[in-house]
């Protein structure tokens, strides 16, 4: 049943430094369905990061690559009766050894499958192949790069260092005491389980064909916790933060109209984060705009007479106002050259 033609076509995408990503693509005789396996050539050898395992897995690599196309089932409708005769329940349990069936693949290979009425013979077409080429290629190039590029942030990452590069100094104030002191992957079912992720979750922007992150970022006493999803289709679509901070009990978006704000921050002003096209500083300048407003949030609390000695953290961030309105709003936004900070 899963027989594939003893031919397969191998075709390599070289980038301008020198990686090369190679795509083998099988058909599967009795299937009528074209699969691909896909392997990652770097010009210098990399270390991997422990946070970076899944970035360039043949499994991961190409998920998405088209918004919901993730590979994980056949394009076929006419199979399912197929796997019926023989006993296959899903197709995703030999795709380590067939490759991935994307739907980019079979319109690549001129292969198109009408959703409804399920036709044993598909014919091939060139021109369907033709019209995806060009588009399919420039895709595979920046998916290729991206991943690339998160592989040598993570690096920076897991030894607590946000690399911010020189276009994007102007940004963040010289100053930010809080530090990101851990950066790992963690799986979709544990991110689920934070009780903090549940709008991302509701509001469908967290699937498992995505990959998931934890950072802690520190100064004194005071962590914050953020939850990573990032999407397979960085940086065109941003990673998404849900923030928890533990100092003087937990606050959460939910409870604390300044954390929701600090996520804000991120995630709806992410467009000024870009950085350098093709944006793929995005990730590394959310994390560090998350150190800066950690910081304007501990420096603006207002000192608790209670406790003696001086405040546990003395304001250094230049502000206008240090609270605005009934919900007793922190000043987030870095307003350069001037170098103070102000409500949006």
């Amino acid at each position: 049943m899963l027989k594939r033609h003893p031919l397969c076509v191998t075709l390599d995408l070289k980038c301008k430094d020198e990686n090369v990503l190679q795509l083998t693509f099988y058909y599967l005789l009795n299937l009528n369905i074209m699969t691909v396996k896909a392997k990652v050539t770097t010009a210098v050898e990399l270390t991997t990061p422990v946070s970076a395992g899944d970035l360039l897995s043949p499994d991961s690599l190409l998920s998405c690559l088209y918004p919901g196309d993730h590979g994980k089932k056949t394009p076929n409708p006419a199979n399912q009766f197929q796997f019926d005769k023989v006993g296959i329940v899903t197709l995703s349990d030999y795709m380590t050894e067939l490759g991935h069936p994307y739907v980019w693949v079979q319109k690549l290979g001129g292969l198109h499958f009408p959703k409804e009425q399920p036709q044993h013979t598909v014919p091939a077409d060139n021109l369907l192949s033709a019209s995806h080429m060009e588009m399919t290629v420039k895709l595979l190039r920046a998916r290729l790069q991206s991943r690339l590029a998160l592989h040598k942030q993570f690096a920076s990452l897991e030894h607590g260092v946000v690399p911010v590069s020189s276009e994007c100094q102007h940004l963040f104030p010289a100053k930010i005491v809080s530090r990101l002191v851990k950066w790992a992957a963690i799986s979709y079912e544990e991110y689920a389980e934070l009780p903090y992720t549940k709008d991302v979750l509701e509001a469908g922007l967290a699937e498992d064909t995505h990959l998931y992150y934890m950072a802690l970022i520190e100064r004194g006493t005071a962590k914050l916790q953020a939850a990573v999803v990032l999407n397979p289709g960085y940086s065109t679509l941003p990673p998404i933060f849900s923030l928890c901070l533990n100092w003087k009990g937990e606050r959460t978006g939910g409870i604390d109209d300044n954390i929701r704000a600090m996520e804000s921050e991120v995630n709806v002003s992410y467009k000024e984060l870009w950085g350098p096209k093709p944006g793929y500083q995005l990730l590394t300048n959310q994390l560090q705009r998350l150190c800066m407003v950690l910081d304007v949030y501990l420096e603006t609390e207002a000192h608790d007479p209670s406790v003696e000695g001086p405040k546990e953290f003395p304001q250094e961030k230049m502000c206008l106002r240090l609270v605005r309105g009934p919900t007793r709003m922190k000043p987030f936004k870095f307003n350069y050259p001037q170098g103070f900070f102000s409500h949006r």
